[in-house]
């Protein structure tokens, strides 16, 4: 089997390694920052000279890369019911590896249409309807977003009975409109898989070029996913495991970065317990979290907003000066206790909930979301974590509460940290070499906590 140079082109830093899947090892790890604002090739370039002895070595047989770059893939969403057509075409947008810049249900107002105006998205996804039913709020924000000042593609993801309809509203307004698989076709089921490749096609064939990736061609073969779809890709991976390699079964990752903390959790089954109902959109078994609001650097000031009851002078004073000046020094403590809160708020916002209802007959019981609690695993994904000296500090705050019974959150878990960065770089790899991605995913990723 080959060997593979694989980058992650983030933001802040781009992370490189190179894969021999033959003998099913990493031969080099590096990174440098992320030079977005001038070149983003220069980065890589820079990475591959800190690699250079051993890729003199080599024959590298294809260069991958991923990339959230320059705000990653941000899209817009537009359904009817919020908890039903909206949260579908949410699910669907976040699978895809975006993140939901803002969410519209019901009809779309003026107002509405200037936010998405100034959004800054690259992706629209417009929702609603079962197949068959609701066409009237589909067709008035179809022709609602014909008014938008700018242009750039939507999706149709929605009530089939008046696709044809929506396609030539918003082709004659010149869109670039594509149609795909109603993702809710009927009450409560859940169709993502269409709008995900299709999310995927566009972001290959136009989004690179709009972020101005296109200089990476010049020293890679291919841009093939945005960098959280990658990172699903391996934990879902590392979670099923194979015909021939078992996995490490259902699991949750946590990746905690400056702006943002992404979660993600892969099921085997959809956990109802005897006795319980079930309220809203049945959440998928491989679902991911984007808290756009959470994050040690650009977003510690939300952060402290939330937590302020318990932050001290100090820690306020640090995060002033961070909110001042992204590049002031860090101090780990404090990097520490963000890092904590985004992991606590953000698998708690993942975590579905348990309410209960008094009727004639008694007490009932009602899930919305997904239960976590037997979920026994958890991945440490980010340099916020990563970088800390108490991991499991960070890390044990997505443990259930016992002041919170009604968050579904995980009742036990053993720790583990992707220690050198290479899950999102190995995701590239999955659909070529599963069986040697998924040992060499074993042999990277750490658990951390083996004295418990």
């Amino acid at each position: 089997m080959p060997t593979y140079l694989l980058f992650d082109v983030g933001s802040t830093y781009t992370k490189g390694c190179i894969v021999d899947t033959d003998c099913e090892e990493i031969l080099a790890i590096a990174q440098s920052e992320t030079t977005a604002t001038t070149d983003i090739s220069e980065g890589i370039e820079s990475v591959k000279s800190k690699m250079r002895n051993v890729l003199a070595t080599l024959k590298i047989h294809q260069t991958l890369v991923c990339s959230s770059a320059k705000g990653g893939l941000k899209m817009v969403a537009v359904g009817l019911v919020p908890d039903l057509t909206l949260k579908a075409a949410t699910l669907a947008c976040y699978s895809a590896g975006a993140k939901v810049v803002g969410s519209y249900s019901f009809k779309l107002n003026t107002s509405e249409i200037e936010a998405i105006d100034v959004s800054g998205c690259d992706i629209l996804l417009l929702c609603g309807g079962t197949d068959g039913g609701n066409t009237e709020v589909v067709l008035h924000n179809a022709a609602k977003l014909t008014s938008l000042q700018k242009r750039f593609p939507i999706l149709y993801a929605g009530n089939k009975s008046c696709r044809d309809e929506v396609m030539s509203i918003l082709s004659n307004a010149g869109f670039d409109v594509m149609p795909c698989d109603n993702v809710m076709p009927s009450y409560g089921q859940l169709e993502v898989d269409s709008a995900r490749q299709k999310i995927r096609e566009q972001f290959l064939a136009t989004i690179t070029k709009a972020k101005g990736l296109t200089s990476l061609r010049s020293v890679l073969d291919d841009i093939v996913l945005p960098t959280p779809y990658s990172v699903m890709e391996a934990l879902k991976l590392l979670s099923k495991g194979t015909d021939t390699e078992p996995g490490l079964g259902d699991l949750m990752a946590v990746d905690i970065g400056g702006a943002t903390t992404d979660v993600y959790s892969i099921n085997e089954t959809f956990v109802l317990r005897d006795n319980v109902g079930y309220k809203g959109l049945r959440e998928p078994l491989e679902k991911r979290s984007v808290e756009g609001d959470l994050g040690v650097r650009f977003n510690a000031s939300s952060v402290l907003t939330l937590k302020e009851q318990v932050a001290d002078e100090n820690l306020k004073h640090y995060v002033e000066k961070i909110s001042n000046d992204i590049h002031y020094p860090p101090h780990p403590m404090y990097d520490t206790i963000l890092a904590s809160w985004c992991c606590g708020i953000a698998t708690g916002r993942h975590a579905g909930r348990l309410e209960s209802a008094y009727t004639p007959l008694g007490v009932s019981y009602y899930q919305t979301g997904k239960d976590l609690r037997d979920v026994a695993k958890l991945i440490g994904i980010g340099g916020p974590i990563l970088h800390s000296d108490a991991p499991i500090e960070i890390l044990s705050q997505a443990l259930a509460r016992a002041e919170s019974p009604e968050i579904l959150c995980p009742q036990q878990l053993d720790y583990y940290l992707d220690r050198n960065y290479v899950v999102s770089c190995l995701g590239l790899l999955v659909p070529k070499h599963p069986d040697a991605v998924l040992r060499i995913l074993k042999k990277n990723v750490e658990k951390i906590n083996d004295d418990q």
